[in-house]
């Protein structure tokens, strides 16, 4: 029976599965960055949901990347025959849902890796425990730590947990043009996204207008805004005592671009927060169902804000199922004060 150094050696395509949020997606180059670093000729894809593929623009790690509607019956039946046809060596199911795992099992790849869930272990031949278990039960990491987990599996070593977003040059002088047209970016800009992606994990609307009418004295505001979520930006806009602008329409590349122009992002829990780690732009985050330990680097100027004593922290509950008084205090005991403090230290 050959090693696994001798399996490995043998691997010429690599597939890599990602659909899901933009965010986690982002979370992921850590681990295409080891897959590159231990294989170095094969030719590595990333499969990811239509529209984030913007995200991997430029990843040296990356040779394709191959985009499906999860909302298309068409599309998905699509990728089901040409995973069939196979081709594959080895197959990263980094999501391991059961649509996932049926995908990996289709391209029949001699090496097929995955988190070992219930209905899902028979599409892996490397089936993983989800996250390491400690005496008081899961232990919280990074979230990239999880996608390394399956490269540890193929006995290649991490290249640490910095994210990796390449900026394109198209993206960088549509902003230009844009701040240019607005009249602002002469002064520092501080950038605030008040949406999130779960009713628990937004702080209320008031209290982030209020936090940038404080910061308003030393940076130009701006509020960006995602698919849907445009009446909220313009919800606080128009709490704002002193004047403020609202981001354009953009894609990832282009939102990355006036990342990149900022010197501070305030937000929910949230896929851009993940834009501004990877570009070092410090970032003030209120926490509340979702555990900072998970979403947080563990360095940098990244300020995290939560109510500490309560019982129902990190409960990753999407809705909050709590009567009266105990209803999103996670959210609601998170004070403006707290919140400016953050901002005025990480600038």
């Amino acid at each position: 029976m050959p090693s696994r150094e001798e399996t490995l050696s043998r691997v010429r395509r690599v597939l890599v599965l990602r659909h899901r949020a933009a965010g986690d997606l982002l979370l992921t180059t850590p681990a295409l960055r080891a897959l590159r670093a231990g294989l170095p000729s094969a030719a590595i894809d990333v499969l990811v949901s239509r529209g984030t593929g913007e995200i991997l623009h430029g990843n040296p790690d990356v040779d394709r990347v191959l985009e499906i509607d999860r909302r298309s019956l068409l599309s998905q039946a699509s990728w089901y025959v040409r995973l069939l046809r196979g081709g594959y060596d080895l197959v990263l199911d980094m999501v391991s849902n059961p649509r996932s795992a049926f995908m990996t099992a289709l391209t029949r790849a001699p090496i097929r890796v995955g988190y070992g869930l219930r209905g899902r272990r028979y599409a892996y031949t490397i089936p993983l425990e989800r996250e390491p278990a400690g005496a008081k039960g899961p232990v919280v990491r990074y979230a990239p730590e999880a996608s390394l987990d399956l490269v540890r599996a193929i006995g290649i070593a991490p290249r640490g947990l910095g994210l990796t977003l390449h900026v394109s040059d198209e993206a960088r002088a549509w902003i230009d043009r844009w701040l240019t047209e607005e009249g602002i970016g002469a002064r520092p800009l501080a950038a605030c996204l008040p949406s999130g992606t779960w009713p628990t994990k937004t702080w209320l609307p008031e209290r982030f207008a209020s936090v940038m009418d404080d910061l308003h004295g030393n940076a130009d505001v701006l509020w960006l805004w995602g698919p849907g979520e445009e009446p909220l930006a313009r919800a606080c806009h128009g709490r704002m005592k002193n004047p403020s602008t609202i981001g354009p329409a953009m894609g990832w590349q282009r939102l990355a671009a006036l990342l990149q122009r900022c010197a501070l992002l305030v937000s929910n829990d949230s896929g851009p927060k993940h834009l501004a780690v990877a570009l070092g732009i410090p970032t003030v985050t209120v926490f509340g169902p979702t555990h900072p330990g998970a979403w947080q680097p563990p360095s940098g100027p990244h300020a995290t804000l939560e109510v500490p004593g309560l019982d129902c922290l990190h409960c990753n509950q999407t809705r909050c199922p709590l009567p009266g008084d105990r209803y999103m205090r996670c959210m609601r005991d998170v004070t403006v004060e707290m919140v400016v403090e953050a901002a005025c230290a990480s600038r």
